[in-house]
């Protein structure tokens, strides 16, 4: 149990522990002992625990309040005064992100090692460009998601840098800075391009890419790439 209980704060505190860093601890959870317990903790405490070559991860499940994220929390990463359609944009832009970077078709779906942040904000324009409300509509009933309000609110975001927070590349900023607080990205070039971490690449392989919704999210962005091609 001392074993146990001593990887799971570690988890909590850093989110992840390896082979390097935390050399004990990452053997100790290979123990069939100590994981049962973990397991067991992780069942009752409604997290997941991730394992990665030379790496182990603690991700809370979606509906986890008390050591997840909620919708608060991400609009208050935007700024205190935020509102909810702050952090429904956040979540879209996460999403555009991962997509982008894991949405390939073939056995690795990772289709590129970083991205600009020019270029993520142009994935957004074609993506959040629909050619008709039906089509927003048909979107917002199969995800339960406020597609048109979150359309909306982007297209009303400017393209000169008189406020970054009401600038597209701002906005796209905002979101990256969420990730790499979470060490998921690293930010380079002066805050023009993003790169996956270790972290990023493991938990979409070995966790994320392995569930339905990888899926479901792949058809919301074909949505927007068909309608770019058609512009």
């Amino acid at each position: 149990m001392e074993k146990a209980l001593r990887i799971y704060k570690k988890l909590l505190e850093k989110g992840q522990i390896t082979d390097i860093e935390e050399k004990e601890l990452y053997f100790d959870f290979k123990e069939p002992e100590v994981r049962e317990i973990l397991d067991t903790m992780a069942r009752e405490l409604n997290f997941k625990i991730i394992t990665a070559p030379h790496s182990v991860y603690f991700v809370p499940n979606i509906e986890n309040n008390l050591l997840g994220f909620s919708l608060k929390d991400i609009r208050e990463s935007v700024k205190k005064d935020a509102n909810i359609r702050d952090a429904f944009l956040q979540i879209y832009i996460i999403m555009t992100i991962l997509y982008m970077f894991y949405g390939g078709k073939n056995k690795d779906p990772k289709q590129a090692d970083f991205l600009q942040t020019k270029d993520i904000v142009n994935k957004l324009d074609e993506t959040l460009k629909l050619t008709t409300d039906e089509e927003a509509e048909k979107i917002e009933d199969r995800y339960s998601i406020n597609f048109i309000q979150i359309a909306n609110y982007w297209k009303a975001k400017t393209l000169i840098e008189d406020n970054k927070l009401k600038t597209r590349t701002g906005t796209v900023l905002t979101a990256c800075k969420l990730l790499k607080e979470e060490k998921l990205i690293v930010i380079t070039d002066n805050d023009t391009e993003i790169r996956p971490t270790k972290k990023l690449d493991d938990l979409m392989q070995y966790h994320y890419l392995n569930e339905d919704r990888i899926y479901e999210i792949n058809d919301i962005f074909k949505v927007g790439e068909e309608n770019a091609k058609n512009q």
